[in-house]
Order: C-alpha cells, then sequence, then structure tokens
C-alpha cells in the first residue's frame, strides 16, 4: 500500500528545494543585469517518477527534481551580431582615416587648395604676359607658384602620412587578433575540460562568445563547434586561426619570403606590410600570404587594408597598389607630372634650330636668358634630371629617376628663385639659335596662362583622365567627397543594425528585470505553497494519530 503522506513530505521538500533553486538562480539574473556578454540562465525541472510503486495502479509521482543549468542563448542571434560587430569596425575605421584627409580636399575649409592655387598662379602668369617687364608681378608668379607646390606637398604627404600611419596599423591589429585567438584556444581548453567531467562551463561559454564578438570587429571568420564543446575558427579560404585549444598567429612582414624582386614603396617612400602566416622557421621563413584575402573580408583590418591599399610583389611604382588612399595619391601626382612635363615643354617654347644638337629654347627670361629644362617648375634631386639629355622635360625623364624618388609631388619646387628669371618672352623670329628676347615681349608668359583651359590627358596607375588640370583637381575632389559620403552612410548604417541586432540577441538572452520580478514572485509562492503541504501533511498525521 502506498505511502502517501510520505508522498506528501517528499514532494513538498523537493518542490521548496526546486524553488530555492529557482529563487537562487533568479537572484544571479537579476545581480547581472548589467554585467557585459552575461547571458541569462534557466534551471530546468523535472517530474520525478513514482518508482517505488512501480506496479500501483495510482502514478502519482514523487515530486521534482532539478535539472541543468542551461545559457538563454541562439547560435543564430549570436551570428548575427559578430557580423554586425564586423561591419561596424569596417565602418568606423574607413570613416575616421578618410575624415583626416578630406579637410585637406575641403573647397570651404581654411587651406588653399590645389584648384585655388592653380586658378591664382594662371592667373598670375597672364598679368605678366600684359606687362611683361613689371618686377611686382613677376613676385606674385613666384608666390602663387610657391602656393600650388605647398598645396600639391600638403595634400600629398598628407595621404602619404595618413597610409603611413594605416601601414603601423595593421601591425596593431594583427597583435590584438593574436592575443584574441590565443584566449580563445585557452578557453576551449577550459570548456573542454570542465564538460567532459560533466560540470557546465556556462560562464566561459559567455565569456567565449563575447571574444568572438570583439574579434569579428577585427576580422571575418567562420565558427564550427565541435562535440566536445570546443570551437574552430576559420578564415574564408578555409585556414584555421583557432583549432580547439591550438591557435595560429599570424605576422606582419616587410620582406616576404614570396617577394623575388625588390618590394615597391609605399607612397611615404616605406614599404607596404603584408599580413601573413609563417610556415617556415625564424631564420628560413615561408610565407603563406593572407593580405588580399582579409583586405576582402570585413572588420576593422579590412578596412585599414582597404584604404591603405595592397601591392603586389612584382609592382614597381607605390602609385600600382590597390585601395583608396593610393587612388587619390595618384590623382595629386599626376597634376605634378603634367606640370613637371607637359606645362614645362610649353615653357621652353619651340625649338629654337634644328640645326643645332639638342633642343634649344625659344622663351627666355629679362636677362635674354634660356630656362633650363626643368625650368618652371623643377624637382629636388642630386642626379641627373634629363636622362636621355635631349633638354626636353619628358615622362621618360621621370621614369628613370623614379626608382630612386617614387614620386615627385612631395619634393616638387619652383624652377626659378629671381622673379626676372621667369622667361615670359618667346622669340619667333630668330634662326640658328641667334635669339633677342625684348623686355616687353609676354608670348610666352601668355602661352602659359592659356595652359588653364588646356585639356590634358592624366594617367598614372589605375587612374586615368581628359581635362584640364583643374578639372582633373576638381574630379579628385568629388573621389575623396564620395568616399567620405559613403563611409560616413556605412557607419550611420552599420551602427543602425548593430543596434538591432545587439537588441533582438537581447529579447533572447539578456536578463530582463521585469521578467524576473515576475518570476520571483511565482517561485516565492511556490515555495510557499509546498510548505504549506508539509504543515497539511503534518495536520493529516496529527488527526490519524489522534484516532488511534
Amino acid at each position: 500500500m502506498a505511502n502517501f503522506g510520505a508522498k506528501i513530505l517528499g514532494s513538498s521538500v523537493s518542490s521548496m528545494t526546486a524553488q530555492q533553486a529557482l529563487i537562487a538562480n533568479t537572484s544571479n539574473n537579476i545581480a547581472n543585469v548589467n554585467t557585459p556578454g552575461y547571458t541569462r540562465r534557466q534551471i530546468e525541472i523535472e517530474s520525478r517518477g513514482d518508482v517505488a510503486n512501480i506496479g500501483s495502479i495510482l502514478q502519482i509521482g514523487s515530486g521534482v527534481q532539478l535539472g541543468d543549468v542551461k545559457r538563454s542563448t541562439n547560435e543564430f542571434l549570436e551570428y548575427q551580431l559578430r557580423q554586425a560587430n564586423s561591419r561596424k569596425g569596417y565602418a568606423d575605421i574607413r570613416n575616421d582615416y578618410l575624415s583626416a584627409i578630406e579637410t585637406v580636399f575641403a573647397l570651404d575649409g581654411p587651406m588653399t587648395t590645389i584648384g585655388s592655387a592653380l586658378n591664382s598662379f594662371f592667373g598670375a602668369i597672364s598679368q605678366v604676359g600684359v606687362n611683361p617687364s613689371n618686377i611686382d608681378l613677376r613676385i606674385n608668379v613666384m608666390q602663387r607658384g610657391e602656393d600650388l607646390i605647398s598645396s600639391i606637398k600638403t595634400a600629398y604627404n598628407t595621404v602619404a602620412s595618413v597610409q603611413n600611419e594605416l601601414n603601423k596599423r595593421v601591425g596593431l591589429e594583427v597583435e590584438t587578433i593574436n592575443s584574441m585567438t590565443k584566449e580563445l584556444a585557452a578557453l576551449n581548453g577550459q570548456i573542454g575540460q570542465r564538460e567532459a567531467s560533466g560540470i557546465g562551463a556556462i560562464d566561459e561559454r559567455d565569456q567565449r562568445d563575447t571574444l568572438l564578438a570583439k574579434l569579428a570587429s577585427k576580422i571575418s571568420f567562420t565558427t564550427l563547434e565541435t562535440g566536445n564543446g570546443m570551437i574552430n575558427c576559420y578564415l574564408s579560404n578555409g585556414f584555421p586561426l583557432v583549432n580547439q585549444e591550438t591557435s595560429r598567429d599570424l605576422t606582419v612582414t616587410a620582406s616576404p619570403s614570396f617577394a623575388t624582386t625588390t618590394l615597391p614603396r609605399s607612397l611615404a617612400g616605406d614599404v607596404l606590410t603584408y599580413v601573413t602566416y609563417d610556415f617556415g622557421s625564424e631564420t628560413a621563413p615561408s610565407h603563406l600570404d593572407l593580405t588580399q584575402l582579409l583586405k576582402n573580408g570585413s572588420g576593422s583590418l579590412a578596412g585599414i587594408l582597404q584604404l591603405r591599399g595592397t601591392t603586389d610583389p612584382s609592382n614597381t611604382s607605390p602609385f600600382e597598389a590597390e585601395g583608396e588612399l593610393v587612388a587619390v595619391a595618384s590623382r595629386i601626382e599626376a597634376i605634378t607630372r603634367q606640370l613637371l612635363t607637359t606645362v614645362n615643354q610649353e615653357y621652353l617654347g619651340a625649338d629654337e634650330s634644328n640645326l643645332l644638337p639638342g633642343f634649344q629654347p625659344s622663351s627666355g627670361d629679362l636677362n635674354g636668358n634660356a630656362p633650363g629644362v626643368f625650368g618652371l617648375f623643377d624637382f629636388d634631386f642630386s642626379g641627373v634630371k634629363d636622362v636621355d639629355g635631349d633638354g626636353i622635360p619628358e615622362v621618360s625623364d621621370l621614369l628613370g629617376t623614379a626608382p630612386s624618388i617614387g614620386n615627385f609631388s612631395s619634393i616638387l619646387k619652383l624652377g626659378f628663385t629671381d622673379p626676372s628669371a621667369f622667361a615670359a618672352a618667346r622669340d619667333n623670329d630668330a634662326t640658328q639659335g641667334s635669339t633677342v628676347f625684348p623686355q616687353g615681349d609676354g608670348q610666352n608668359a601668355e602661352a602659359i596662362a592659356a595652359l588653364r583651359s588646356t585639356t590634358f590627358a592624366l594617367s598614372l596607375g589605375s587612374f586615368t583622365f581628359s581635362g584640364t588640370l583643374e578639372e582633373a583637381y576638381n574630379a579628385t575632389v568629388s573621389y575623396v567627397g564620395n568616399a567620405k559620403s559613403t563611409a560616413q552612410l556605412e557607419v550611420d548604417v552599420a551602427a543602425a543594425n548593430l543596434t538591432s541586432t545587439a537588441n533582438k540577441r537581447d529579447e533572447f538572452s539578456a536578463v530582463s528585470l521585469d521578467e524576473e520580478f515576475a518570476n520571483l514572485i511565482k517561485y516565492q509562492r511556490a515555495f510557499q505553497a509546498a510548505a504549506r503541504m508539509i504543515k497539511t501533511a503534518g495536520d493529516l498525521l496529527d488527526q490519524i494519530v489522534s484516532l488511534i
């Protein structure tokens, strides 16, 4: 015969124990309501069967028993949150660094832009064409020329400086990524050990999810959980960043083993680094190039690489790299090279004589002297500038010095220092090198001023453009403005998406005080009811005893 009194007492005690555990769990949830990365805990409770009276007709049961403590988590929502973090990290880094160069190209900013400096320079030369012997007007040409050169140097050096800063930032990002993957591997080990012994690794899993979200803001990866509770992290090509308790460190190098020639320079004259994995040893490295793969992903590292640019080891010029800063610098450098070649060629005038060797300039200054090869715009270089010696400033001359120079925008200078040395005159009548330059002649100045509206064919790296120099600069301003506008839009969209995704995740996993307070009341009432049942069982027992 079943002992129902014992059942009442046993069930009530088990209920009180279960409600105490549920209240304790609720207390822990409330305590961690503001803990970053904390996932709401739930205790599973199960009905305890009537094992003692299995053959009895009345299978009432023996109360309740506690199950496992579970995290309220949804892997899909966690994945979506990591993706949102990745897009936010990518957008933030691009927007921050594009802001650094936008001010240089702002049309309403405090700095003299290349566009306004070009207008002022050609305008000053046009005035000299009207009054060639006026020294004050010639001084104004020098000043406006220096303004133009200064604006070109400032714009180019700013872009080059940002690229150099991003180049250093690559190393810092990789150090952070390596630190995170090491920590993930260590957490994998802790989770595997605890769960293998039947103990839930709840806090460790919270820490791992938080760390995965942080890692996602740096780099793109996919995850796969193994049967022992550990996770593997892979790059898009299958390269394992984390394999259970083992992590693989990425490396940053400026001398990769796969480079067979001298690496091209950066915009500032250094070398762009590569993100690799070294399969070799310290004395004999063997690098796997991951740079392009990471650039095509998401996260802050991808944003850095896309802005900074990536280069093929076979490239010979910094302007062959692929990247937005390289594209901006290429536009500035293309204008500079037009000044050094086409504008300088016009400054020399026509060939004075085809009977004498080399090119004989037909232009001259107030003292009757013809300008040098790079007479209007020059550059700081101690070697031979007219490489082919033909007396004409050409692209081939620049390319002949380019391996040792890299760029000309940062070393551009005016070709004369004396206002009287500006060659405003042009002799159209002299023959066989006999040249006379009257002081009142301004033909050469007028020819230079006319270049303001001349269409040039600009080409450098991936940049090609046909138009005036001012139009080329305006196209550069538009390029920078569009890039910055797109970056700001990406930040806004990424921030909104992250907020929305985080809210969805929190609806499922985060602690809700309203819900926990409701649960607290429910569990407290259940505890009180179980206690009342014990009292009822005692009363029944007293009545039975009193009847005997």
